[in-house]
């Protein structure tokens, strides 16, 4: 069947008129691969939170970070790479899900293809996975985010400058608890939330000042309240979380988030002081308390030295593997003007972001822009599949200024690297 006739959904994106095709995905994203020199390139994906506000580090105008009017859902994020879907509640088809563009002027959706042809896109690691296991978000809130954590969820961030150019202040990010903090103060914060009172939870947490091309590692079942600036963060393929911080603050002062958010992933049938002992119970008291909380998860960058030279510069800024398991991890690069390299890496499905520059990667050009229109089609985004990167051995990438970097961000999953991984600070620290 000519992949001009296959069926497209009756459904489109968000203020986007591309059709979106299915049916046939594991010959689609194949061809688009071919086409693409081994390369598959994304239509952005901007997701929107009820409860947060646009830091505006996305290059979007400003009138589309609240789409839907003020008093609407903003966006706050971009997913990157991602085989699923947003929770978000807003009723948007496809928010968060990775599309690919096929040369014939259609998108294939990521879930798609990877479950279609899990052997080119993932490899042998989907027979374990059930996916990719991993995506790159990108998280942007005008505030510091309230004291939450995600039960199920490990997590990373990339503090990168190219993506924080409104950047001005020395800005905090809280993470665990401090050592007095008992089992009985967090229940009561908690009872605190369900009666609506704010309970001020953030000012109880450790805080480090964030400090831009470094890293940090956050495991599952960690409060942390993330600065008020733009992270890169790869993480596991899920998206839950849960508050325990019941005020944010915006430009009207604090508000009550709700309990929707303190409630979320509990099981059913809960009510009073058990629920109250079920959500102190699934913190983890003693990592939280752990004095060298921060020395133990910040990740200062790793240059690679075997790769970096000829005007190109490679550097770890997630990695190591907490609890013995490589979960996912990023580097981020810089190509002098007028410079070229491969790119390469380990055989593994390869998220790539970039953050200035224009160029050329595979067959695709590169063009990072600002005054970004909801719907509009990119060209700073793409994918590597499994078998391209095991097959090629590398994809040529050009910078094709002559005056300006050319800057960007590949993103790996699970059992990527084996032991060529830096090991962590978490990982080496005495015992």
């Amino acid at each position: 069947m000519s992949t001009k006739t296959r069926a497209a959904l009756n459904v489109k994106l968000y203020r986007s008129n591309l059709p979106i095709v299915e049916e046939g995905a594991s010959e689609t994203v194949q061809a688009a691969a071919v086409a693409g020199g081994g390369v598959l390139r994304c239509f952005p994906s901007f997701v929107g939170r009820k409860f947060c506000l646009p830091g505006k580090n996305l290059e979007l105008v400003d009138e589309d970070y609240f789409p839907e009017g003020p008093h609407g859902w903003a966006i706050d994020e971009r997913w990157n790479g991602s085989a699923i879907l947003a929770d978000t509640g807003n009723g948007i088809h496809g928010e968060g899900l990775c599309h690919f563009h096929h040369p014939d002027g259609f998108l294939i959706p990521m879930d798609a293809a990877v479950h279609g042809a899990p052997n080119f896109m993932v490899g042998p690691i989907y027979r374990t996975l059930g996916g990719t296991g991993f995506y790159n978000k990108e998280f942007d809130n005008l505030y510091p985010l309230g004291h939450h954590m995600h039960p199920f969820k490990p997590e990373a961030y990339n503090f990168n400058p190219w993506r924080n150019k409104r950047y001005k202040n020395d800005c905090h990010t809280s993470v665990g608890l401090l050592d007095y903090f008992d089992e009985e103060m967090l229940a009561d914060a908690v009872r605190d939330f369900i009666d609506g009172k704010d309970n001020h939870i953030r000012s109880h947490a450790r805080h480090f000042m964030v400090r831009m091309g470094t890293g940090f590692f956050t495991p599952t079942r960690i409060l942390h309240g993330p600065a008020a600036v733009n992270t890169e963060e790869p993480q596991r393929d899920r998206d839950d979380f849960r508050f325990y911080q019941s005020h944010v603050l915006c430009p009207d002062g604090e508000v009550f988030l709700g309990h929707e958010l303190l409630f979320r992933h509990l099981p059913e049938g809960l009510e009073g002081e058990e629920r109250v002992q079920r959500l102190v119970s699934d913190i983890d008291m003693p990592r939280n308390l752990d004095p060298h909380i921060v020395e133990k998860h910040m990740l200062m960058p790793v240059l690679d030295e075997e790769v970096s030279h000829g005007g190109f510069r490679d550097e770890w800024r997630v990695y190591g593997k907490p609890y013995g398991d490589e979960l996912f991890s990023l580097r981020q690069f810089e190509l002098a003007p007028g410079a070229e390299t491969v790119l390469t890496g380990p055989a593994a499905l390869c998220i790539l972001h970039f953050s200035h520059g224009h160029g050329l990667i595979g067959n695709h050009k590169v063009e990072v822009k600002s005054g970004i229109r909801l719907g509009e089609p990119l060209d700073d985004e793409f994918v590597i599949p499994y078998a391209p990167s095991k097959a090629l051995g590398g994809v040529r990438l050009i910078n094709t200024s002559a005056t300006e970097p050319l800057v960007g961000t590949r993103c790996w999953g699970p059992e990527a690297w084996g032991h060529k991984m830096p090991k962590a600070p978490f990982e080496t620290w005495p015992r």
